[in-house]
């Protein structure tokens, strides 16, 4: 692999700047010039009444579903101001849609016994209900606030399941016009690619294209997407998508960005 091919080429991530960290170094690891251009922020404070309910029987749960690693971070959070001990889990597995989220938990030294190949909701439904009885157990699905219910109901509705959905953080569009520098290089020079990694990311775009337009000779960006999902909320959107990343991981998307410069 060519260390240098993304070399002269720009590339827009839009997650949240605090998660930009391993996805920034690999994809400068191959010679581009990161630009961080956030459409979205994260909040992990909750409803703290369903907190509450949900920790009050924190050990009767034989499951945790965690959908993204924000998942994992609220839930946490939430969990460390009332416990002093990991010990307070009980005896409940754990399952993870897909590699971050998975890394996310097992730094907390919590193993992880489902992840599906396939990094959707849809995979992960699919794998958990086909491996495992989960008639009349409990399991705690934590998500976000903008997350679809499409998991917890075919847990419940599939396999039989009593399932708890925790909202334990929020996703919110972050406004553009809070990036002077950043918005102004983007519109006077455009670039070669800007990657989404979520359907509320796009719905930020979309919103903001008044302020995202660009100016004439600027370069247009190829779009790459993280995951079918969110390449569907692009093409439903009618944006054009020039490559979808096979997985959530830093390496697999500058694997899909370099694939388009191959």
């Amino acid at each position: 692999m060519e260390t240098n091919l993304l070399e002269n080429r720009r590339v827009v991530i839009t997650r949240p700047e605090a998660q930009n960290a391993e996805l920034r170094a690999e994809l400068e690891s191959r010679g581009a010039t990161v630009i961080e251009m956030p459409l979205i922020e994260i909040s992990l404070d909750g409803n703290e009444e369903i907190a509450n309910e949900i920790f009050a029987g924190i050990t009767e749960y034989d499951w945790l579903v965690f959908t993204s690693a924000n998942g994992v971070r609220g839930f946490f959070k939430k969990f460390f101001a009332r416990f002093k001990d990991l010990r307070w889990l009980g005896p409940c597995r754990i399952a993870c849609v897909g590699p971050a989220t998975q890394k996310a938990v097992e730094e907390l030294h919590l193993e992880v016994e489902v992840v599906p190949e396939v990094h959707t909701g849809t995979a992960f439904a699919d794998k958990l209900i086909a491996e495992q009885d989960l008639e009349n157990l409990k399991i705690c699905v934590v998500t976000g606030n903008r997350n679809p219910d499409t998991l917890a109901r075919r847990l419940a509705e599939e396999a039989h399941a009593i399932v708890d959905t925790f909202p334990c953080y929020s996703t919110d569009a972050a406004d553009v016009n809070g990036r002077d520098a950043v918005l102004a290089d983007f519109r006077a020079n455009g670039a070669h690619f800007i990657v989404f990694a979520s359907g509320s990311a796009v719905q930020s775009f979309i919103t903001q294209a008044p302020n995202l337009r660009l100016e004439k000779n600027a370069v247009q960006p190829r779009v790459v997407a993280i995951g079918e999902p969110t390449a569907s909320v692009l093409r439903q959107a009618g944006i054009p998508v020039s490559a979808v990343a096979a997985h959530a991981t830093p390496a697999a998307i500058a694997d899909a960005v370099c694939g388009l410069v191959a």
